[in-house]
């Protein structure tokens, strides 16, 4: 697993996780959309999932917009008020970004919607990584 931290808007950041095994990625609260197409390009892997991690603007903003340009892609979150919202997870939901596993955490503390998602890959000694 390779994690690209991409800085958006003044204080935050979108995450482009992949799997170098499929080279699939997915991307963690994409509010910048053009700047997560330049990364996924860059690297060479095609993006298939974004992880909302809650609704507010500077995390969700850019679903749409990023669904537009890259039509297909899986829209996962934990509340209905996220934009493009394909597939609403709760508490240990499961999904899969090529090899790589990913369990939903509800941590509803900033947000009651709010999940985090933890990425590891199984039966390999990499170390995990959780998004918050």
């Amino acid at each position: 697993m390779k994690v690209e931290l991409l800085p958006a808007l003044t204080d935050n950041y979108m995450y482009l996780i992949i799997d170098e095994d499929t080279q699939e990625a997915a991307i963690v609260d994409p509010v910048q959309p053009q700047k997560v197409i330049e990364a996924a390009k860059k690297h060479r892997v095609k993006l298939t999932t974004v992880l909302t991690t809650h609704h507010h603007w500077d995390h969700a903003g850019g679903n749409e917009k990023l669904v537009k340009l890259e039509p297909g892609l899986k829209v996962y979150g934990g509340d209905d008020r996220i934009g493009a919202l394909t597939h609403k997870v709760t508490h240990l939901s499961t999904l899969q970004v090529g090899s790589l596993s990913v369990k939903c955490l509800s941590t509803p503390c900033h947000t009651s919607g709010h999940i985090c998602y933890f990425v590891s890959k199984p039966g390999s000694s990499e170390p995990s990584a959780v998004f918050t």
